[in-house]
């Protein structure tokens, strides 16, 4: 309700498209055209977000990044949960924006698919800001450096991942012994 958002300096609301440009987006849904082929789809994704790398040996590099070159021609309705997160990690790429941001990216895929797409991950993260959305704890500490916990819209915890166990549970618990009327310390303690 207050405040500003920048990007690499880019205002989002006097430079939308200049900050959008350099943010990748998958939402927990992936917002896939299944009636599409995977290649249709990220030329079309590709189009609308106005890149100007040469179209046909970027979405190559991207299909064979996150291993879907081998469904290239098929319709996404026919794909796996998996592969069409990966169809959606791939529009999400498309560009190659320094921020990519994840929501919920491992939800319904298989122990096999999970391992895959955390990989993939931590492989992107070598050369893009990976942002990763998620409530399980155990997701994260597989796949990023640091951590971030936001409750309420505040930050509670931002450590190194190594830290975050200690940082989340140290001050957490207190053990107190108090003396006195035992409804006088109910009703102070309520």
């Amino acid at each position: 309700t207050a405040g500003h958002v920048s990007i690499d300096g880019f205002d989002i609301m006097k430079n939308p498209e200049e900050a959008k440009k350099r943010i990748g987006y998958l939402p927990e849904i992936p917002p896939l055209y299944t009636d599409m082929t995977v290649k249709e789809y990220l030329y079309f994704m590709y189009d609308l977000k106005k890149v100007h790398f040469p179209k046909k040996p970027h979405i190559e590099e991207i299909m064979r990044l996150v291993k879907i070159d081998n469904v290239s021609n098929r319709l996404i309705k026919n794909l796996s949960k998996g592969y069409r997160q990966r169809v959606g990690i791939a529009q999400a790429i498309i560009g190659n924006p320094e921020i990519i941001i994840f929501d919920e990216p491992t939800v319904g895929l298989d122990p096999k698919q999970i391992i895959e797409i955390r990989n993939l991950l931590r492989s992107l993260g070598k050369d893009h800001t990976v942002i990763l959305s998620t409530h399980i704890l155990q997701e994260v500490q597989a796949v990023c450096d640091r951590i971030i916990i936001i409750n309420k819209g505040k930050i509670v915890a931002d450590e190194q991942t190594e830290n975050i166990t200690r940082a989340v549970n140290s001050n957490r618990r207190f053990q107190i012994k108090i003396c006195g009327p035992q409804k006088e310390v109910l009703s102070m303690l309520k």
